[in-house]
């Protein structure tokens, strides 16, 4: 599906002649940003195609941008095989842990510095109350993610609550819970959230929403309420689907719909879908005067991502072998215990509203539990043997069939 996409998109870009207009020059944080930019995509499509396939037919709403925040802070508290199972998870397996470092601290600025939409992260980061932590690890957290270490008692009833509370704090209130219960065992929790909201450059008019059916992934109609504008905006239709670019306020940000011609189409398109597939169709898109029709709808999406990481080269982290020496030099070892994502979306005539939290949980492994006492009854024939512990040397050996006087 997707060779034939692009085979279909280049026809026409040759055709009509088109290449786009220029790209502005990028401004130095988007230059020092743009390494991540192609691992984090392919890294998003990737857990999307995994995560519609633990649950085929269901909304699947994630950020991958937060999901990789977190797991990139975590990997700087790992070492060997550990830290290059996340940077390789991530598709940043051509990155050190300080260029990647870089990388974020610079995309974190550049998208909160938009005066165009509301958008704001945050990055957390909590302690087990009196576990010594790598001072360095915590340094760099606060440096480069803004991720203050707080003293949190994880074994405390009350744990969940503070994280939560944080987690709605900085999705305006709409992610409530992203934790519903703590490990006893857990020492360290890592958390991102991403708040948007913006306003469409072309507002949808109230009044045109009317009720409209809608087919479902697995067969069913249901009546929605359907959006519809009439504008000039950036569209194709090529190789089976249709695509088409509704921008925010200054047009700095952007959504991208793209529309297949049914449920097998969108699922080939899925499983296509890359980087650089997504970067050619987005050269695609024209600029053309035309109609969109588009639900007005509210969706939360919450998971627990260990299968979809560890299907993804990442099960290194949660396993015995992991190795975060560098949050804590083990004795005892630590591991990832479980990495959880929560979104939500709305999509209105005004705008779009989308938050996403992720969280990562980190547990010390139990210590090797020494022999349990034993109880040695010699009530029966015996052997025995008399050695030489220098030397080697048998001095005498024999079995005791009775020794009885």
């Amino acid at each position: 599906m997707m060779t034939r996409l692009l085979a279909a998109i280049a026809c026409l870009m040759l055709a009509t002649g088109a290449t786009g207009p220029p790209a502005p020059a990028p401004t130095a944080l988007q230059a020092a940003a743009s390494g991540v930019e192609r691992p984090y995509a392919q890294f998003g499509f990737e857990a999307l195609r995994e995560l519609r396939a633990e649950k085929p037919g269901a909304n699947v709403f994630i950020s991958p941008t937060s999901i990789a925040i977190a797991l990139t802070m975590a990997a700087n508290g790992a070492e060997g095989a550990t830290r290059a199972a996340i940077l390789n998870g991530l598709g940043a397996q051509n990155e050190t842990i300080d260029s990647l470092n870089a990388a974020n601290h610079a995309l974190l600025a550049e998208l909160t510095g938009s005066q165009a939409v509301q958008l704001a992260i945050a990055n957390a980061l909590w302690l087990q109350e009196g576990f010594p932590v790598n001072p360095s690890f915590a340094q760099t957290l606060a440096t480069l993610y803004g991720a203050q270490a707080e003293n949190l008692d994880f074994r405390s009833p009350a744990a969940p609550a503070t994280v939560n509370a944080w987690a709605a704090k900085h999705t305006n209130d709409r992610i409530q819970k992203i934790v519903d219960r703590i490990d006893p065992a857990t020492i360290v929790i890592l958390a991102n959230a991403v708040a948007f909201k913006g306003k469409w450059t072309l507002p949808f008019d109230p009044a045109s929403t009317k009720p409209h059916e809608f087919t479902t992934a697995t067969g069913s109609v249901r009546s929605v309420p359907m959006m519809r504008n009439a504008a000039r905006y950036a569209y194709v239709k090529a190789g089976g689907i249709e695509a088409i670019r509704l921008p925010y306020a200054d047009e700095s940000f952007a959504t991208y719909l793209v529309l297949p011609r049914d449920a097998g189409a969108m699922h080939e398109f899925v499983q296509a879908l890359t980087a650089d597939s997504f970067a050619t169709l987005r050269s695609s898109l024209r600029p053309g005067e035309g109609t969109i029709e588009l639900p007005r709808f509210t969706i939360a999406y919450d998971a627990t991502l260990n299968g979809m990481l560890e299907k993804l080269g990442m099960g290194t982290v949660f396993s015995d072998a992991a190795n975060f020496d560098g949050i804590h030099r083990a004795p005892p070892p630590i591991q990832i215990s479980e990495v959880r994502h929560a979104s939500f979306l709305k999509v209105d005539e005004e705008g779009t509203e989308a938050a996403a939290v992720t969280s990562v949980g980190m547990r010390m492994l139990a210590m090797p539990a020494g022999p349990p006492p034993f109880h040695m009854v010699v009530d029966r024939p015996f052997f025995l043997a008399i050695r030489d512990e220098r030397s080697g040397q048998i001095l005498f050996t024999g079995t005791i069939a009775d020794p009885s006087p």
